[in-house]
């Protein structure tokens, strides 16, 4: 950890309230010019510190501070490493990339920009400004039951943005988290394949969630189906934290039965529904998820199938 990210751990420790120079550079084991170095650095990234003579430094955390020293603060004692790149053409590739390289799990990549990200059946994501985009790679022995993986991810993530907005969220089977009746938070999981031994090597999370994309900034066949947590652009909540938080959520997810609360915010339950395949919509009733995660529909002559994937929308 270098001494830039120290420096910002000391001060958000003592948010509000001054520390001086010479306290954080014992602490750290560098020069007080070190120190200065560093609170220089970090104010040119638009973080606010103030400086005062015979007083030192002091944080304002309300600045919504997207960085690497930031990602890293935020992420300090949860074990999970953290990349973060201003722009960058998918996380979820970049990932990939640095897993096929040798870094080691649990580890994440998160961006304020996607300019290529995927969504489900190969669609197209959206990732405009505003929103909070990245990737969390996970060990394939550290995931329960893999079936699990995708929901367990939707519902940790709707679990912590009510927490940290206050707002109510639902989830539509499989995995994409709404507010009200539109979607705020998409999710793309793949699976890397030891083909030594044949077993799920790691697991690549992917998420997008709109924290504060404005209406205009979508494109304007997604206007009136999707939204964000402060359409106004104007949000209380950091997008460290939102990272930070989503991926300690994921993680503890795969140790825990989450699967009645999933079940509490899925909205297509008991409803009259279509399962989409290809062009073709095929009328159902969603009747329940089964232990697998996975939807159980009944359709009209009777017949009743367990989905496993795939994608269903509400009959009205």
């Amino acid at each position: 950890m270098d001494t830039k990210v120290k420096v910002l751990n000391i001060l958000n420790e003592n948010e509000g309230s001054f520390v001086s120079g010479e306290r954080m550079a014992n602490e750290i084991g560098v020069s007080r010019m070190a120190i200065s170095k560093a609170v220089a650095t970090l104010t040119e990234q638009g973080h606010t510190i103030e400086a005062l003579k015979h007083k030192g430094y002091k944080l304002d955390g309300k600045n919504d501070v997207f960085s690497e020293e930031s990602l890293r603060a935020a992420l300090k004692d949860s074990g999970i490493t953290g990349y973060y790149l201003a722009e960058t053409v998918s996380t979820n590739i970049d990932a990939k990339r640095l897993s096929s390289e040798g870094v080691k799990p649990p580890f994440l990549v998160c961006t304020a920009k996607q300019t290529g990200g995927k969504g489900r059946l190969g669609r197209r994501f959206e990732s405009p400004k505003g929103g909070v985009y990245f990737s969390l790679v996970l060990s394939g022995d550290k995931i329960a039951s893999p079936s699990l993986v995708t929901i367990s991810a939707a519902w940790a993530i709707s679990d912590v943005m009510e927490r940290l907005t206050g707002i109510e969220t639902s989830i539509k089977w499989v995995n994409d988290v709404y507010i009200k009746d539109k979607k705020a938070v998409g999710i793309l999981t793949e699976g890397i394949v030891n083909m030594e031994e044949g077993g799920l090597s790691q697991v690549v999370i992917g998420c997008g969630v709109n924290l504060k994309t404005k209406r205009e900034d979508f494109s304007p066949e997604l206007q009136d189906i999707v939204t964000s947590f402060y359409p106004d652009g104007e949000s209380r909540v950091k997008r460290v934290d939102v990272v930070s938080e989503c991926a300690k959520a994921i993680i503890k997810a795969q140790e825990i039965d989450f699967l009645e609360e999933y079940r509490k915010k899925c909205f297509v339950l008991g409803k009259d529904i279509y399962v989409i395949r290809m062009n073709e919509k095929k009328p159902a009733k969603a009747l329940r998820i089964d232990k697998d995660g996975h939807l159980v529909v009944r359709y009209n002559d009777g017949s009743v199938e367990s989905l496993s994937s795939g994608e269903v929308s509400i009959r009205f």
